[in-house]
This record gives C-alpha cells, structure tokens and sequence, in this order.
C-alpha cells in the first residue's frame, strides 16, 4: 500500500509546507518584514546553529517581531548571494548560496498550516560535504 492511499492527507500537508516555504523565500527576498510575520505561528522560534564540529554554537530566536526581523534581515537579497529552495532532510527548505557555494540550510516546522520554527544550520563543512553529489 503506498504513503499516500494510507495518509490521504499527506499530499496536502507537503503543498501547503512547499506553498509556505515559497512565501518565505519570496518575503525575505524583498524585505518585506510585514509578509514574514504573516506567515509566522505566534509562539515561533527561530534555531540558529553556527557552530562547527565541537564548538557548536547555538541561538534561539523567539516570537514574530524578533523573528521576522531575522528572517527578513538574514535571508533579504545581496549581491553575490541567493536563497534558492531546495529539500532539506527530505522535507521543503532553503539553500543560502554565496558565490555559489552552499553557506545555509533552512529548513521550516509548519503548525496549523504557519510556521512554527525554522531551523539555521551554517556550519560551512557540513555543508560542503551534504551538497556532494556522490558515485553509485
């Protein structure tokens, strides 16, 4: 029996997480602090985890002011650097690029059809390494 004929509700979930994930590139892209916080969950948090290898370092951002500020701040367009959507753990994300080279992924919580919490991982090896494409 496939994933779906047992969830029949899976499908729309994961539209509606790729609709939120689009709207959240498309908001910070432009600035636009307003539409962020239209698309955050009122108790959302933002985990930041900048560390690398054993010095892990890790903040936690909460509430939609503060959040969206971040968001909008941290993913808004700038020369050499471009947020493109790209799964992360099997789900819908974002990939921050540099230059091309990969420098953050994203990947977003969705409660109540809003986003709930949004996961910042920027450990430059981890990523360099994840973004491989590896022989059979």
């Amino acid at each position: 029996m496939s994933m779906t004929a047992r969830l029949p509700w899976l499908p729309s979930v994961l539209t509606r997480r790729r609709q939120l994930v689009s709207e959240l590139r498309a908001a910070t892209a432009a600035r636009d602090a307003r539409r962020v916080r239209r698309l955050l969950d009122p108790d959302v948090a933002v985990v930041v985890d900048a560390g690398e290898g054993d010095r892990a370092k890790v903040r936690v951002v909460r509430g939609v002011e503060d959040a969206a500020l971040l968001l909008a701040y941290g993913l808004g367009d700038r020369q050499g650097r471009e947020v493109v959507e790209r799964p992360v753990n099997g789900r819908p994300g974002l990939l921050l690029q540099r230059d091309g080279k990969p420098t953050a992924t994203i990947a977003v919580d969705v409660t109540a059809g809003m986003v709930s919490v949004v996961w910042v991982r920027l450990d430059g090896t981890v990523l360099r390494r994840g973004n491989a494409v590896l022989p059979v």
